[in-house]
């Protein structure tokens, strides 16, 4: 009997040191889900609904520089009208304008369809369609400012979400319309660099675009 109960002994210790184990890993795992339960319910940042909320409240109203007046204003003073009317994120030769204006359908390319600007068609505008990415929308219209974020990864969610709105609720239903000499309204970020300026290639990512 005394055998026995000795061999009794270590298996017991084992099925406790198991049960221990368990219940060890099941607290660990379930803390883990609170844990990320607690943190969705305390309002983790959501860049998409960030930039839906921009889109509907404030994108209408957004201040923009006429592409005209923005086009004469860089060939006039290159350096200082980007330094006192542009946006740049640190030092950079980039500066970001939110600009809008009415052009002439002149060509409609896989990538752009350029605009005869109305009121100078010496002024060419690209309205972007294609290749759409970067940080020309959240620096041109100052949507959020990286000091605001705990994380640059938040801060680059806007701009990915952004640009996943104009690929997606933006461009294919003014792709599929647009036709040559169609009038657009458009508004939009534009990227100009001090050092390669190319104005008479201004690229816009669009924000608005209807077709009148």
């Amino acid at each position: 009997m005394a055998a026995k109960t000795d061999m009794k002994k270590p298996i017991k210790f084992f099925i406790i040191a198991v049960t221990l184990v368990l219940v060890g890993y099941n607290s660990v795992y379930f803390e883990s889900l609170d844990v990320k339960n607690t943190a969705k319910n305390a309002g983790v940042f959501n860049p998409v609904e960030f930039v839906n909320q921009f889109m509907g409240a404030k994108l209408p109203n957004l201040p923009a520089t006429d592409a005209n007046e923005l086009i004469g204003s860089l060939e006039l003073d290159l350096v200082g009208f980007t330094a006192e009317k542009g946006r740049k994120m640190g030092i950079s030769n980039d500066y970001y304008f939110v600009v809008e204006g009415t052009g002439e359908v002149q060509a409609i390319e896989d990538e752009n369809v350029i605009l005869s600007l109305i009121g100078n068609s010496n002024n060419k505008i690209r309205i972007a369609t294609d290749f759409i990415f970067g940080n020309t929308i959240r620096e041109a219209t100052a949507i959020a400012n990286i000091g605001d974020f705990q994380n640059t990864m938040d801060f680059n969610a806007i701009s990915m979400a952004l640009n996943d709105k104009v690929r997606t609720t933006i461009v294919p239903p003014f792709s599929k319309e647009v036709n040559i000499k169609d009038t657009v309204y458009f508004k939009g970020g534009v990227k100009v660099n001090t050092k390669n300026p190319t104005l008479k290639n201004l690229r816009v990512i669009p924000l608005i675009l209807n077709i009148e």
